[in-house]
This record gives structure tokens, C-alpha cells and sequence, in this order.
């Protein structure tokens, strides 16, 4: 019986995992289905993914930095891809973003801070690489790779080697088991 206690547990883990993919409603902002591409790419995820509606607009962010291809606006949890960033890992980056936004809380945002070496504030300026850009670089990674086999290479100074990829998809992952009143939102915008 003690054998069989890890078994169940980690199905518990992969069917809730698996589940949270469909939990995201991707629209347009008149509120039709968002294209099938994109629709698609939500479906692939290999991590959980936001609950409820999230918006995508093909329009540059409007509050953004000219250089940001996209953004994310949290509060009306809101996806803007320019016309240079309508890739996957970009759509993946700002989702990530809503994620955050809804779905992480201050605990486990320490546990990745922790886990990427970055302490501090969550969220800063772009411009200086902060935890919070790392974090949406880590969510479009493991949105992509269940695994890595070398260093990868990303925004924000984002480089995680295999270790700390599969730990930062691990808390991605154990996001959606916490309870929803330790869910807590950063403010703003997410590049």
C-alpha cells in the first residue's frame, strides 16, 4: 500500500495538470473565438494554463516600451502581440504573464526567485531583467519543453540549465493545486 500512495499521487498531479489546459478561453477583443493557430498553441501548452478568459489582441502593446513586441495587460488579463512577435514563444511569454497574474502566489513566487537566483522586487522595469520576465520566459520554456538536454537561451538574461528548468516547471505546475485565496496579483503591465 505505501507503493501505491506515490502512484496515486502523481496521477492526481498529471490529470490535474493535464485538465488546467482546458480551463483558458482564448477570444479576440470583440469576443469571438482568437484564431485556430493561436487556439492551438493553448491546447499544446505543457503546462497549465490561466483560468477563465484571457483576450488576445494582434495590435502593439499600448502602453508598452516601441521596443516590446508584446505585452501583457493583467488587470483586464489581456494579451497584446505585435506584428514581430506572433510566434509561439511569445504568445506563451505573455500568457505566462496572465498566469502570474492569476494563478501563482507570493509563495510560490519566492520559490522561484529561489530557484532562479533572483531575489528582490517581483516587478520592475523591463529593462532590468526582473524576476517577473523571468518567470513568463520560464512559462513559455516549459509551455514548449517538458524537458531540457543543454543551457537554454532566453529573454531577460533568462538561461536555465536542465536542473532549473525542470524546477521551474515543477512550481508552474503545483500552481493551480494551491488555493485560490493564496493567489495574488502583480500590477500592471508584463513585457
Amino acid at each position: 500500500m505505501r507503493r501505491a500512495l506515490p502512484l496515486v499521487t502523481f496521477l492526481t498531479l498529471a490529470l490535474t495538470a493535464s485538465t488546467a489546459s482546458a480551463a483558458t478561453t482564448l477570444v479576440n477583443p470583440d469576443g469571438t473565438p482568437a484564431p485556430a493557430q493561436y487556439q492551438t498553441w493553448l491546447q499544446q501548452a505543457k503546462v497549465p494554463t490561466p483560468d477563465g478568459t484571457v483576450t488576445l489582441a494582434l495590435a502593439p502593446c499600448p502602453n508598452g516600451p516601441a521596443w516590446a513586441g508584446g505585452c501583457a495587460d493583467l488587470q483586464n488579463r489581456t494579451i497584446y502581440l505585435g506584428a514581430g512577435a506572433r510566434d509561439r514563444g511569445r504568445f506563451y511569454h505573455e500568457l505566462g504573464h496572465i498566469f502570474d497574474a492569476t494563478m501563482m502566489s507570493n509563495a510560490l513566487r519566492g520559490q522561484f526567485q529561489a530557484i532562479v537566483r533572483k531575489p528582490g522586487a517581483w516587478a520592475a522595469a523591463a529593462n532590468t531583467d526582473p524576476a517577473m520576465e523571468k518567470f513568463a520566459e520560464a512559462y513559455s520554456m516549459c509551455a514548449r519543453h517538458t524537458t531540457a538536454r543543454s543551457m537554454q537561451f532566453g529573454m531577460y538574461g533568462y538561461m536555465p540549465t536542465p536542473a532549473v528548468h525542470r524546477k521551474a516547471c515543477a512550481v508552474i505546475k503545483s500552481a493551480p493545486l494551491a488555493p485560490a485565496s493564496l493567489r495574488s496579483a502583480p500590477q500592471g503591465f508584463g513585457s
